[in-house]
């Protein structure tokens, strides 16, 4: 039930817009269609209010989406539908007006109407964009988005010009869209103008540098104010502050336990940023945070775990494996690599990785090859229902997920965890 609170809250909104609408009347008569012409409309405004909320980062959109990242995913999809919206609205508006013409009736000129077709148009081509963005970088994404401000100014100036239902009355459907029209443009505000000035809260020195595999540094902070507070498992976003070292804000899973006045980042170098930082960084530094995020928790899951890692996802595992594990779990840990020079805390994993209830495999990729779910059957015992976390490279995970399915009499797999970030 927690996983589909989100979409059960955007549904709601709908509805809710849906039943406010019912029990309103437009200010003049119009064809049937173009009234609901104009409903679609309201569907788009609320799901441009999601959309530009979600972008706010707020620490809610934890627990509606069951973690920030999965929000995303919404994200994306209320970008689509309501995109679909308009469309529609923008053709049945016209056979609303040729209706009203085909029957006599005399229809004043909108001046309002022209900026809804530049917000749609201009919608059209950010979206078609924003949907190449898994070609781009994070920061080229991140600028792509910040210009669906402008649309949607030219969206909410055409509402409140050329809507033929009342925009400022206190029956129930006016008021609704207006408190989603001020949520939508504070949030917009919010993200575009203010974010990461007011967010980035917590304040690192860089206390020590490490490689810790070929082309991955370890970035150990000492807190200079307030202790960021949070979960193994966790990503937070970083950015570096100064000028010297230009790297802006970046979504990173914390890489270590909780350890009282210290925050761990691990970082790959896998694109422009990433490398810029490895060759700039020094200890000395500082570092913000804003944080933390995400609900991988191999706590929730039941007894019985699968974890693997793979290259850079190590992170999340380290973190789980040094603070602890649950005595009551039994985990089989698979974390693989391409080859010794690529493989991130092997050592180390060794020393902390020991119990009767956690048992480490590692596979060097040179001399083992690619992980399959038919070599990590070999080492599971139980038949019991078993859960999965992964952490890893998108064609990787999809690999093994498709694995899984495929060999489910050879491994009871219940569920397949994984966070959705796959920014670089």
């Amino acid at each position: 039930m927690k996983k589909k609170l989100g979409i059960l809250i955007i549904l709601f909104s709908i509805i809710i817009t849906y039943i406010f609408w019912i029990f309103i009347k437009p200010t003049r008569t119009i064809p049937v269609i173009s009234e609901y012409s104009q409903l679609l409309a309201s569907f788009a405004l609320v799901c441009l209010a999601w959309i530009n909320f979600i972008s706010t980062r707020h620490k809610i959109l934890d627990t509606i989406f069951d973690g920030l990242d999965k929000s995303y995913i919404y994200h994306k999809y209320l970008g689509i539908s309501m995109l679909v919206m308009l469309i529609l609205h923008d053709q049945t508006i016209s056979i609303g007006k040729s209706q009203e013409i085909l029957s006599g009736s005399l229809i004043s000129r909108d001046p309002y109407a022209m900026y809804g077709s530049f917000g749609l148009y201009l919608f059209v081509l950010i979206i078609a964009v924003a949907l190449l963005a898994k070609k781009l970088n994070y920061e080229r994404w991140k600028v792509i988005h910040k210009f669906m401000i402008i649309p949607y100014a030219f969206g909410i100036y055409h509402y409140y010009g050329s809507s033929n239902y009342p925009v400022f009355s206190m029956n129930p459907f006016s008021l609704w869209l207006n408190v989603v029209n001020f949520i939508g443009i504070a949030s917009a505000i919010y993200s575009i103008f203010f974010y990461e000035r007011t967010s980035f809260k917590y304040r690192y020195k860089i206390s020590r540098l490490e490689t810790v595999a070929n082309g991955t540094l370890e970035i150990t902070g000492s807190a200079i104010n307030v202790d960021l507070d949070y979960n193994p498992g966790q990503f937070a976003f970083l950015k570096i502050s100064g000028s010297e070292t230009k790297f802006p804000s970046h979504p990173f899973t914390i890489s270590g336990a909780p350890k009282k006045g210290e925050l761990q980042f691990t970082i790959k170098a896998l694109g422009d940023h990433t490398n810029i930082l490895m060759e700039n960084l020094k200890v000395g530094n500082e570092f913000l945070v804003s944080g933390p995020h995400g609900k991988f928790n191999y706590k929730t899951g039941i007894e019985n775990q699968i974890w693997i890692a793979g290259g850079i996802g190590i992170t999340p595992f380290r973190s789980f494996a040094e603070a602890g594990i649950l005595e009551n779990h039994s985990i089989d840990f698979f974390y693989a690599y391409t080859n010794d020079e690529e493989g991130a805390y092997v050592d180390e994993l060794r020393s902390i990785v020991h119990g009767d209830n956690i048992r480490l495999h590692l596979f060097n990729a040179k001399e083992k090859g690619f992980l399959s779910v038919a070599e990590i059957a070999k080492h599971i015992k139980t038949k019991e229902p078993i859960d999965v976390y992964f952490c890893g490279p998108k064609p990787m995970r999809e690999s093994l997920r498709k694995q899984f399915s495929s060999n489910s009499s050879a491994l009871n797999v219940v569920n397949f965890h994984y966070e959705h970030f796959q920014f670089k």
